[in-house]
Parts: C-alpha cells; structure tokens; sequence
C-alpha cells in the first residue's frame, strides 16, 4: 500500500445545471494544483454527464487542509443548489500490482 492519498469527487448536477457546476469545477481546478501537496487533480466528464475529479496528494494530511481552502469553499458554494445529490468523496490507497508502474495510478502521474 502506498501512502499517496488518491480521493475521487463525483458531482451530478442536474441537467439544467450542467454548465455551472462544469464552469466552478473549470475555473478552480488550476487554483487546486498550486495547492501543498497537490500530485494531480484532473477533472473529468462521465458518459452520464457526471463530472468526476481524480485526485492525488502527497498525504492524507495535505488533503484534510485541501479541505479547508478557499477553492473547496468556492467550489461547495458554487455547486449548492445545482446537483443531484451530495458530491461522493471516496478516499483510496493504491494496492500496487503488475509491472512497470501500470498498477499504481500515483506512478502513472509521475
């Protein structure tokens, strides 16, 4: 197991909403990757029109402060009201197999 704090955000917004919660996520996204700690924060959309952040950082630690930042406040404030449901947060620890780093995702980003 790897110490690398890998956590998965899902937003649903509902379908009249779609576009603000994209430009929130769109335009705080770059803010998160100056963050302490910061591995990767890549936003992505879903076939179901999910937007769906994969997160790395270099500790547990450093994502419980990426907790208390202005841009998660921002983000919370400017998707209120416009999701499906709750945002899902999974937080993961990657159990390394295979070969040549193709196992870990904390080794791909590097």
């Amino acid at each position: 197991m790897t110490d690398i704090c890998t956590v998965v955000a899902i937003f649903t917004p509902k379908p009249e909403f779609e576009q603000d919660v994209r430009d929130v996520l769109y335009r705080v996204t770059p803010l998160v990757h100056e963050e302490t700690g910061c591995e990767f924060y890549s936003m992505n959309r879903d076939v179901e029109g999910r937007y769906i952040h994969i997160e790395a950082w270099t500790t547990r630690q450093d994502w419980i402060d990426h907790m208390e930042q202005p841009t998660v406040k921002e983000i919370l404030a400017g998707v209120e009201g416009k999701l499906q449901k709750e945002v899902e947060v999974y937080e993961l620890y990657n159990v390394p197999t295979g070969t040549s780093g193709k196992g870990s995702l904390a080794a791909a980003a590097v």
